[in-house]
C-alpha cells in the first residue's frame, strides 16, 4: 500500500523490496531535465513498460522474457536510435527519483551504488513493485499516460520501434505535432485560476499538481452549476460534488 498522505505530502516514498527511498521530484526539479517535459514522461512510460502494451504477435515473438527483461534488453540495445534515446530518458527519470545513488544498467539488474553502503537493486523479482509506485507516484494512468512512450525490446526491438514511430509520425501528421507541457501548463492555469504565485506551483510534485488541478476542474465546475441553478436554469446536469474521493484506487 503507498499512503495517501505520504503522496500528497510530497514525502519521499520507501522502496521495500528493494531497500531504497524513492524521492519524489517537484516541477523545478523535473525542469532540469534536458529535454524538458518531454523527456520526463517518455522516461516515465519506458520505465513503466509491460509486455501487455504489445501485441499478442510481438508477445509471443518475445518468448517467455518478463517485463524487466524485455526493458533491459531494450536500455542496453545500441542498435538503434530510438532505443539509445530512451535510455538517456530512462537514466534521467532515475537520477531525478534516486538523486544521491550512482546508476549502472546490467542485463540482470539496475544498480544503485552509494559511498558507504551495499549496492541496492531493481530486478525482476520487485520490478513490478517499482512500477507500481512510478505509475501512482507520477500518475501515469491519468492525465499525463499518453505522453508515455512504450519502446518495447529484446531480439524484436527495432522492428517494433520503427512500428511505434512510424505510427506516431501519422498522428503527427493527421493532429499536428504539439509540444508537452502539462506540469508547467497546469502550474499557470492554477496560478491565475486560484490567484496563488506561479513559483509557489513550481514546488509541487507531481502527484500534488495533478491532484490540486483535478480539485479545480470539479469546484469551477461545481460552482457554475450552483450558479445556473441560481439563475433561475432548468435541466442542468447535476454535476459530481468537488469534494468527493479522487484518489480511490490508490493502493
Amino acid at each position: 500500500m503507498i499512503n495517501e498522505l505520504l503522496l500528497i505530502s510530497g514525502n519521499d516514498i520507501p522502496f521495500i523490496e528493494a531497500q531504497l527511498v524513492i524521492h519524489q521530484p517537484s516541477i523545478k526539479e523535473i525542469g532540469y531535465i534536458v529535454g524538458g517535459e518531454e523527456f520526463f514522461w517518455s522516461g516515465c512510460g519506458t520505465l513503466n513498460f509491460s509486455l501487455e502494451n504489445l501485441s499478442e504477435e510481438d508477445r509471443n515473438n518475445l518468448g517467455n522474457k518478463t517485463d524487466f527483461e524485455v526493458l533491459m534488453s531494450m536500455l542496453l540495445d545500441n542498435s538503434h536510435p530510438a532505443l539509445r534515446e530512451s535510455r538517456i530518458k530512462v537514466l534521467s527519470v532515475l537520477s531525478l527519483i534516486f538523486p544521491e545513488y550512482y546508476i549502472k544498467l546490467t542485463y540482470q539488474s539496475i544498480i544503485f551504488s552509494k559511498e558507504g553502503e551495499e549496492d541496492r537493486r531493481i530486478n525482476a523479482q520487485n520490478f513490478n513493485r517499482f512500477k507500481e509506485i512510478l505509475s501512482t507516484m507520477f500518475c501515469l494512468k491519468g492525465k499525463g499516460s499518453d505522453n508515455a512512450e512504450y519502446n518495447p525490446a529484446g531480439a524484436y526491438a527495432k522492428k517494433i520501434a520503427d512500428k511505434l514511430k512510424q505510427r506516431k509520425q501519422k498522428l503527427a501528421e493527421k493532429n499536428g505535432e504539439q509540444k508537452i507541457a502539462i506540469l508547467s501548463r497546469y502550474a499557470s492555469i492554477l496560478a491565475v485560476g486560484q490567484r496563488k504565485s506561479l513559483n509557489d506551483y513550481i514546488g509541487y510534485t507531481v502527484y500534488q499538481i495533478f491532484d490540486e488541478y483535478e480539485r479545480f476542474e470539479l469546484k469551477e465546475e461545481y460552482d457554475l452549476y450552483i450558479k445556473e441553478m441560481l439563475a433561475g436554469a432548468k435541466d442542468v446536469k447535476t454535476p459530481e460534488h468537488w469534494k468527493k474521493d479522487i484518489h480511490p484506487d490508490i493502493k
